[in-house]
C-alpha cells in the first residue's frame, strides 16, 4: 500500500515536472514577438509599400494567434481586453500611416499645379511665350494692370527729391531726351579751346564778364583757359565759377613788368598745358578787350587745319576803322588787308584774334606729316605783327594750308576797341580809403 502510494507520488511528481517544462511558448516571448511584428506593420505602412504591408499584416496576425494559443490558460476576461488594445493600437498606427500617405501625395500635387514665381512675371518674350498656354489674356492683363499699380505706389512713397540749379536740370534733361530716330540727324560738333591772358586791373572784371557772356551761348563742348598773372585773383575765380563754362584756370608768376613777356609768358603756358593733355581742338587765343560774336565760333569749328578771318580795328579819336586779315575767294586766301608801320614787313599780316588752329599740330605734328624738332611756342621778340607772324609761320607753310572763314572773309565777327584809360589807380582789395565824405549830407 505504501509502495502503491509512494509510485502515485512519484508519477504525479513526474508530471507536474513535466509541466514545468511545457515546450509551450511563455508569455514573455510572445509579446516580444507581438512587438516586432507591430513594429514591422508600423514600418511598411510609413512606406506604403503594398506588398510589405500585406507581408505586414500576415505576420502581425500570425503572431497574435500564437499569442493565442500560448495564452489559453489565462482568464477570458484578461484575454479579451489585451486582443481589443492590440486591435486599438492597430487600428490607430493605421489611420496615421495612411493619412501621412495622403499629406505627402496631396502636398506634390500642389507644388507641381502652382507655377513658380519666374514663370508668373513675364520679364521677356519667352516667358510671356512659355505663359500663353497657362494663363489666358484677361489674366495676363490683370496682372499687368497689377504690376503697373504697384509701382505708381512705389513711385509716390519715395522721398521728394531736392532741388537743382538749372545746369543740372538741363544736364538731367539731356539725359532722358530720347534718342534721334536716325544716326543722320546726331550732330557732332568740334571742341574749341579758347585762351584768354588776363592781368590785375581795374577793368578786368567788366572784360571777363563780356567774353564769359558770348562763351557761354556757345554750344559745347567748349573750353576756357584762362591764364592770370601774377596770381590767381579771387576775383576772377568767382567770375569763372559763375561763368556757366568749362575752365581750367593757370598762373604766371613770372617776375617782370614788361606786358609783352608778360602775354607770351600766359599763352605758352597755355601751350604747355594743350601739349601735355593732349587736348584735342580748334585753339583760339581770345583776347578778353576784343567783342566778338558767338556765330564766330561756331564758323571756328569748320577748320580743318588753319583758319582766318578779317578784324575791324578802332584807330584814333575820330572813330576810324581799318580791316586787317585775309582776302578770300572761296575759302581760298588770296591777300592780306594790313596796317603795317614803315619799315617793317610780316609774312602773315593777322593778330592772334584773327585766326584759329587745330590744336594737334602743337603736339602731333606727323599727323600733318611735317615732323619738327622745334617746339611751338611764342618768342617775346618782334613789335609791329612780327610775334603772330613767327608763330603762324611754325603751324603752316604758305596760304595753301589756310581757310578763310565768315562768307568768302566778308563778314565782321571781332571788334577790337581800346576802351581802357591809360592810366587808372587800381584800389588795393577792391576798397577805397579815401574821399569817402559825404557831398551833399543830410539834414
Amino acid at each position: 500500500m505504501a509502495r502503491r502510494n509512494a509510485g502515485a507520488m512519484q508519477r504525479e511528481g513526474s508530471v507536474k515536472d513535466w509541466e514545468e517544462f511545457d515546450p509551450s511558448p511563455s508569455p514573455k516571448l510572445a509579446y516580444s514577438q507581438t512587438y516586432v511584428a507591430m513594429r514591422g506593420l508600423l514600418t511598411s505602412v510609413a512606406t506604403l509599400d503594398p506588398i510589405l504591408v500585406s507581408s505586414s499584416l500576415k505576420s502581425a496576425w500570425a503572431t497574435i494567434s500564437s499569442h493565442k494559443h500560448a495564452r489559453s490558460w489565462e482568464r477570458p476576461r484578461s484575454k479579451g481586453m489585451n486582443m481589443k488594445r492590440v486591435m486599438f493600437h492597430l487600428l490607430v498606427c493605421f489611420l496615421v500611416g495612411i493619412f501621412i500617405g495622403f499629406t505627402s501625395l496631396f502636398s506634390l500635387d500642389l507644388s507641381q499645379k502652382i507655377p513658380s514665381e519666374n514663370e508668373m512675371v513675364p520679364f521677356d518674350g519667352d516667358a510671356i511665350g512659355r505663359q500663353s498656354g497657362k494663363l489666358g489674356g484677361t489674366d495676363l492683363e490683370s496682372f499687368a494692370v497689377e504690376s503697373e499699380a504697384t509701382e505708381e505706389m512705389r513711385v509716390d512713397e519715395s522721398p521728394p527729391v531736392p532741388a537743382m540749379l538749372d545746369d543740372e536740370v538741363d544736364f538731367v534733361e539731356a539725359l532722358h531726351a530720347e534718342p534721334p530716330a536716325n544716326d543722320s540727324d546726331i550732330v557732332v560738333r568740334k571742341q574749341l579751346i579758347v585762351v584768354t591772358a588776363t592781368s590785375v586791373r581795374p577793368h578786368q572784371a567788366y572784360y571777363l564778364n563780356r567774353l564769359a557772356h558770348v562763351l557761354k551761348n556757345v554750344p559745347p563742348p567748349l573750353l576756357w583757359i584762362v591764364a592770370e598773372w601774377p596770381y590767381q585773383s579771387r576775383q576772377t575765380a568767382e567770375i569763372l565759377r559763375s561763368s556757366g563754362v568749362m575752365y581750367r584756370h593757370l598762373i604766371c608768376n613770372r617776375n617782370t613788368t614788361n606786358t609783352r613777356k608778360i602775354t607770351v609768358c600766359q599763352k605758352n603756358n597755355a601751350i604747355f598745358h594743350i601739349k601735355k593733355h593732349r587736348l584735342d581742338g580748334i585753339v583760339h587765343f581770345a583776347d578778353e578787350e576784343r567783342a566778338y560774336s558767338v556765330e564766330l565760333f561756331e564758323e571756328m569749328r569748320k577748320i580743318r587745319r588753319f583758319g582766318t578771318w578779317p578784324v575791324a580795328i578802332h584807330v584814333g579819336n575820330k572813330y576810324r576803322v581799318i580791316l586787317e586779315g585775309p582776302l578770300c575767294r572761296g575759302n581760298q586766301v588770296t591777300g592780306w588787308h594790313a596796317n603795317q608801320r614803315r619799315g617793317v614787313s610780316c609774312r602773315f599780316p593777322v593778330g592772334f584774334s584773327g585766326f584759329a588752329f587745330n590744336s594737334t599740330i602743337l603736339w602731333d605734328p606727323q599727323r600733318w606729316n611735317s615732323p619738327t624738332l622745334e617746339s611751338i611756342i611764342l618768342h617775346s621778340g618782334g613789335r609791329g605783327g612780327l610775334q603772330e607772324s613767327r608763330f603762324i609761320e611754325k603751324l603752316v607753310e604758305d596760304e595753301s594750308q589756310m581757310e578763310g572763314l565768315a562768307d568768302n572773309c566778308t563778314r565782321i565777327m571781332v571788334w577790337n576797341f581800346d576802351l581802357e584809360p591809360p592810366q587808372l589807380n587800381y584800389p588795393s582789395g577792391w576798397l577805397l580809403q579815401r574821399n569817402l565824405d559825404a557831398v551833399v549830407p543830410i539834414t
